[in-house]
C-alpha cells in the first residue's frame, strides 16, 4: 500500500497490516496516484459486534449449517460472513 507519512514528501510502500497500523496511529495518509497524499482519514474496517469476522471459514460454515443458512454458493469467507448477516 502506497502511502505518505505527514510532513514529508516521499512515498512509502508498506504491507496491508502495517499499513494499517500507519493510518490508525495517524502518522501516514494514503498517497494519491501523483505521489501526494490525501489528508482524508482512511481506517481499518470496524469489525461487527457480531465477531464473524473472528471466525475460520469452517466455524463459518458449521454456524451456517446450525442456523439453516445456505452457503453453498459462497466462494470466500466474506461471502459467509455476508449471507449470515443478511438471514
Amino acid at each position: 500500500m502506497r502511502l505518505r507519512e505527514k510532513g514529508k514528501e516521499g512515498v512509502v510502500h508498506y504491507g496491508w497490516d502495517e499499513a494499517q497500523a500507519a493510518l490508525q496511529a495517524g502518522t501516514h495518509v494514503v498517497a494519491d496516484d501523483d505521489g501526494q497524499g490525501s489528508e482524508t482519514e482512511h481506517l481499518e474496517p470496524v469489525e461487527e459486534a457480531d465477531g464473524l469476522d473472528g471466525k475460520t471459514r469452517a466455524e463459518l460454515d458449521a454456524l451456517a449449517a446450525e442456523r439453516g443458512v445456505d452457503v453453498s454458493k459462497a466462494k470466500t469467507k466474506d461471502d459467509v460472513i455476508a449471507a449470515l448477516r443478511a438471514a
